[in-house]
C-alpha cells in the first residue's frame, strides 16, 4: 500500500513516468494539454512535487546542461517509484467524484437573476461547454492515430471529458426549454 500523500504527488508520478526524461517545464507542458482538463496543476506544485519525489527515492533528477540554452533538470521514475505508482494505481480512489463549477455555483441562486441574466448565464456556459467538447474531440481524434499504450489511456480519458461536455450541453438545452415555460 502506498503511503499516505496528496493525489497530486501520484498524478506528477504519472507523469514523470509516462514522459521519461522531461524537464519540469516539459512536464508541467505535458499536464496543461492533458489531464489539466480534469485535475489542474500549477507549476508551482509540479516543482514542489518533483522536490518530494526526489526526496522519496521514487524519481531521478540528472542536471542537462546545455550549450545554446541555460541547463535543465530532467526526470525519470525509479524501480522504487514504479512500484509505489502501480500500487497507488491498484489501490481503492479515495476521492469522491467531485468538482468546482463557479457556473452551478451562481446558477444555484439564480432565483435571485432576473430572466435576462439567467440566460445570459446559460448562454456562456453553453459556449464555454462547445469549446471544451470541440477541444476534447480533437485530442482523442489526434490520439486516434497512435498506437501506444499511453495514447490509448489519453484517448479514452478525452472521450469521458468529450462524453462528459456532451451530457452538460444536453443538461443546458433541457434547463433552457424547462425556463422558457417557467423562469426562476
Amino acid at each position: 500500500m502506498p503511503p499516505h500523500l496528496p493525489e497530486s504527488t501520484y498524478a506528477v508520478l504519472g507523469l514523470v513516468d509516462k514522459v521519461p526524461d522531461s524537464s519540469g517545464y516539459e512536464l508541467a507542458a505535458v499536464a496543461d494539454r492533458s489531464f489539466t482538463h480534469f485535475w489542474s496543476i500549477s507549476q508551482t506544485l509540479l516543482y514542489r512535487e518533483l522536490e518530494r519525489l526526489t526526496e522519496l527515492g521514487w524519481v531521478t533528477a540528472t542536471r542537462d546542461e546545455q550549450v545554446r540554452t541555460p541547463g535543465k533538470w530532467t526526470y525519470r521514475t525509479t524501480a522504487a517509484g514504479q512500484q509505489v505508482l502501480a500500487d497507488w494505481l491498484a489501490g481503492p480512489d479515495a476521492a469522491k467524484g467531485s468538482f468546482r463549477s463557479g457556473f452551478l455555483l451562481k446558477f444555484f441562486f439564480a432565483y435571485r437573476m432576473d430572466a435576462g441574466q439567467v440566460r445570459s448565464l446559460l448562454q456562456e456556459y453553453r459556449r464555454a461547454l462547445q469549446l471544451q467538447r470541440d477541444e476534447f474531440e480533437a485530442i482523442a481524434d489526434k490520439l486516434e492515430a497512435i498506437r501506444t499504450p499511453e495514447a490509448g489511456a489519453g484517448k479514452l480519458t478525452a472521450l469521458h471529458g468529450l462524453r462528459t461536455a456532451e451530457a452538460r450541453l444536453a443538461w443546458t438545452d433541457e434547463v433552457e426549454a424547462l425556463l422558457g415555460k417557467d423562469p426562476p
